[in-house]
């Protein structure tokens, strides 16, 4: 059995942000990672789409180039080398993480799935290890919902569909989130016919519904099938086809014949090889870890972040999360983790960014609120760009003019939105964003227009 001061499970975004301030305070640390050092986000996730998702917009770009007075021949999609550049874009990083963590004498590194063996000890490949602070840091991989057909079939996930020889004359997404529309215009960019199958009533539903709306315009403007209110009730693989059911509104039924099906709906806790109950570690209805504000579980000494506590699930939290519970143990600072504002972005084109309220979710909190719209047709930077869809939204407190809220789809709306994390983090009114001069002519104007803009 070895002790040490500090076990972080997961070798993630969370994970090395706990990991790496303790070793530095000369902590003997234990990094268990399961699968790749970096996580989700390097391996999996960020880095590796928004990779393929700019190759796709550089094509996209030279397709288009006319509308700029540019003559080109009509581009083809190289997938093979777009995979090898992610590939490559994705192993720098992780060897960098390799390297570092290699390079630290206070940190050994077990490669391995964790198993929890009772209240403090671990198992990792018939080695045992104990400590008085252990860190579960394990993430989240997508969720695969209990479709009858659906095993039977070599279906795609967001990280298998990255992996592809060829890419597919047909698709068929099921599910209509964040995952779901960056790979569906992306694909589509790049010659694939994408059809995209919610069961909710508007696309990606965690949106603004004015936003939620202008992405679908955008989408079906590039040949992007949009299917709402409905749902797949069997998925039967047929040679080398795929058959897909549903049921539509008033129970209607629909069908389609595709070859390749990708599954973007939502994300599952990566807990299944912990024994978490043999640690006393509760976890929800949903299987993801409980935790308090300082995100303490249910067992002393046991704390948990990242996705595999749930809420939102982005690597900028995850990497806040690693921060304040580094701050928590190894400094004793008071922390608490619901009172943040977290920022959130879809790499569409064009972008999507949004923080805080939206306009319902701000009357159901008992504020007096008012909607403020600016167009991105009316920012010169953005008609000189050729970059005209889209708009800045902002929620506001009548009484006091206070930002509650933030939500731009729009050119670089990921860029765009920290100006207003920091408006609000800094408690800074409309009238502070109506007197902030800006530099003319840029895409950040928008937001100060949009504080001059006549309310909704």
């Amino acid at each position: 059995m070895r002790n040490y001061d500090l076990i972080v499970i997961g070798g993630g975004t969370a994970g090395l942000n706990v990991a790496r301030p303790a070793s530095a305070r000369g902590w003997q640390v234990a990094l268990v990672e399961a699968k790749q050092l970096g996580g989700t986000c390097v391996n999996r996730g960020c880095i590796p789409t928004k990779t393929l998702i700019h190759s796709a917009k550089v094509m996209h770009q030279v397709k288009t180039a006319r509308h700029f007075g540019i003559q080109t021949g009509e581009p083809q999609a190289d997938w093979p080398s777009m995979v090898a550049r992610k590939d490559d874009v994705v192993r720098r990083m992780r060897d960098a993480n390799y390297r570092s963590i290699e390079a630290n004498d206070h940190i050994a590194f077990y490669e391995g799935a964790a198993s929890f063996s009772g209240p403090q000890t671990l198992e990792v490949k018939r080695q045992h290890m104990t400590a008085d602070r252990i860190v579960i840091a394990t993430g989240a991989g997508p969720f695969i919902p209990p479709i009858p057909g659906l095993e039977e079939t070599n279906y795609l996930t967001s990280t298998s569909v990255m992996e592809l020889e060829t890419l597919p004359e047909t698709l068929l997404i099921i599910g209509g989130g964040i995952i779901a529309v960056e790979f569906s215009q992306m694909l589509a960019r790049l010659g694939v016919n994408v059809t995209i199958v919610q069961r909710s009533d508007r696309l990606a539903p965690n949106l603004e519904p004015g936003i939620s709306e202008t992405l679908q315009k955008i989408l079906e403007k590039e040949n992007i099938a949009v299917v709402t209110d409905a749902e797949v009730e069997e998925v039967i693989q047929k040679d080398d086809h795929i058959i897909i059911r549903a049921t539509g509104k008033n129970d209607t039924s629909e069908e389609w014949t595709v070859k390749k099906v990708l599954v973007a709906t939502g994300r599952a806790p990566n807990t299944a090889t912990l024994n978490l109950e043999k640690a006393n570690v509760s976890t929800n209805a949903r299987g993801y870890i409980e935790v308090d504000h300082t995100f303490a579980t249910s067992a002393p000494g046991i704390w948990a972040i990242g996705d595999v506590i749930g809420g939102a699930m982005f690597t900028h939290k995850a990497w806040h999360d690693g921060v304040l519970l580094a701050r928590h143990l190894l400094d004793g600072a008071s922390i608490h983790s619901e009172e943040r504002l977290i920022p959130f972005g879809v790499f569409n084109d064009p972008e999507i960014a949004g923080v805080g309220l939206g306009f319902e979710a701000a009357k159901d909190q008992g504020y007096p609120v008012r909607i403020q719209t600016f167009p991105f047709e009316n920012v010169g930077r953005a008609r000189a760009m050729g970059e005209r869809e889209g708009f800045v939204q902002l929620v506001v407190e009548e009484e006091t003019d206070t930002i509650l809220g933030a939500h731009i789809i729009g050119p670089q709306a990921g860029e765009i939105i920290h100006e207003l994390v920091m408006a609000m983090r800094l408690k800074a009114t409309l009238h502070d964003l109506q007197d902030m001069m800006h530099i003319h002519p840029t895409l950040a104007e928008s937001i100060n227009s949009t504080g001059l803009a006549t309310p909704d």
